[in-house]
């Protein structure tokens, strides 16, 4: 991988210290993780900030405005825990680059994503014969709703009819769907896709890194404007993916830049 130029020493070939910055949910440090990584296989100076860490998790309650839930460290059983990461000390921003959630760690770290070598550090070895039957494993759909306390929070969400208008348009190529969500999936949903596939399964109340393995294992997976459901579309490269054109509003729109630079394709109305 080939080291920023923001990395660099103004005057030198040296390498500052980067200092990435973690918090927040799975997907989020899935970004984190993988930019730690690809900077280091790079040979860069690199360092975790997991402060974030040291205030004691807080779930939101969904309706409290501009609430948001407090992660706890979600990485654990990938192999990763905050001991793999060499932390920075007495590092700031007088004499290291800090990495924070932003546009910058968006690219830097959907790049790393891409690489075989951090894709291997997050294994798919999650066993979900418990969720789903042998045959719906072989060929299905799976679709992720983010709903939950992002709704606190969110400047864009995306409409259930929206995902329902999807997922009629793929009834003809898949016989199973999975539908994936942090919050209770509403009836008038249920019943107006049943009907387009031999089976639906909605699953709104299970582990998150199981929710990840199964959208891991999906061959067409629907995601939505989270990083939950897109890194996991990284980690399934096997997949038809399709991700939301519109991801944010305001301010946060430039972060959606490094997520459509990914794509070739959108899907037409």
């Amino acid at each position: 991988m080939k080291i920023p130029k923001i990395f660099r020493r103004s005057r030198t070939d040296e390498y500052l210290p980067t200092v990435v910055i973690f918090a927040g949910g799975m997907g989020t440090q899935i970004i984190q993780a993988a930019t730690y990584f690809s900077l280091k296989e790079a040979g860069q100076p690199v360092f975790a900030d997991m402060s974030y860490f040291d205030t004691e998790a807080r779930m939101a309650e969904v309706g409290n405005a501009g609430q948001l839930t407090h992660w706890f460290w979600q990485l654990d059983q990938f192999g990763l825990t905050q001991e793999s990461f060499e932390k920075a000390s007495g590092l700031n921003k007088r004499n290291a680059n800090l990495l924070a959630d932003g546009p910058r760690m968006m690219e830097l770290g959907l790049a790393a994503l891409k690489q075989p070598s951090i894709q291997n550090r997050f294994g798919n070895s999650a066993d979900v014969g418990d969720v789903l039957s042998p045959d719906v494993l072989a060929n299905f759909l799976c679709i992720h709703i983010r709903r939950g306390d992002y709704v606190n929070v969110a400047s864009h969400l995306i409409a259930d009819e929206e995902f329902v208008r999807l997922m009629k348009k793929f009834s003809g190529l898949v016989s199973h769907a999975v539908i994936l969500s942090d919050s209770p999936i509403p009836e008038d949903f249920r019943a107006a896709v049943t009907p387009y596939y031999k089976s639906v399964s909605f699953l709104d109340n299970i582990d998150p890194y199981k929710s990840h393995q199964i959208m891991r294992s999906a061959r067409t997976l629907i995601c939505s404007n989270s990083t939950f459901s897109l890194t996991a579309a990284m980690l399934n490269p096997e997949a038809l993916v399709v991700i939301p054109k519109k991801w944010y509003g305001g301010n946060d729109s430039e972060v959606e830049a490094p997520i459509q630079a990914c794509c070739t394709f959108q899907v037409m109305k």
